[in-house]
């Protein structure tokens, strides 16, 4: 009888347990990454059409992400992690900027982007991303990227209130 089915595997992100490669938490989060990835990509012409930049955004979060769920599987460790983090924390909040104050550049720049049902899938599946990859994450970076969020919406509130940001 093989080792797997007398001991079951722990799910313990980045570690190999009992010859399984990949845990829970690292196959959930490369298959959230393509999710948003693909959302990103079936929307790059569309919204090339308006401004280059705007298809370029969505081709650069496309390829982030696409990239980032075999970058799990290859390095399933923290730094892997933390990189998802950072980049789909700057993709969320670009997201509730162009939602909540208005588009910040280009030809559509001070139009409030609506709110759709793609939108919200993909911002869903960015969101629970994250979480997914601050459980991959040890519990020391996991505070050290905790605290780094919240210092960036303390920051981020502070000039809102402060009325630096729009």
């Amino acid at each position: 009888m093989s080792e797997l089915a007398l001991k079951p595997l722990r799910v313990v992100a980045g570690h190999r347990t009992l010859g399984a490669r990949w845990s829970a938490a690292v196959l959930l989060s490369a298959a959230l990454s393509l999710v948003a990835g693909w959302i990103h990509f079936a929307f790059v012409s569309s919204h090339w059409e308006f401004w280059w930049a705007y298809g370029a955004f969505f081709l650069g979060c496309g390829l982030f992400q696409s990239l980032l769920a075999p970058a799990l599987l290859r390095w399933p460790g923290s730094w892997t992690a933390l990189v998802g983090i950072a980049g789909n924390v700057a993709i969320i909040g670009m997201y509730l900027y162009s939602r909540l104050y208005a588009i910040p550049m280009g030809p559509h720049k001070g139009v409030l982007e609506r709110v759709q049902a793609t939108d919200m899938i993909c911002t869903a599946a960015e969101v629970v991303l994250v979480g997914v990859l601050l459980a991959i994450v040890g519990p020391t970076k996991r505070r050290w990227a905790l605290n780094a969020l919240l210092v960036l919406g303390i920051a981020l509130w502070a000039l809102r209130a402060t009325n630096q940001v729009v």
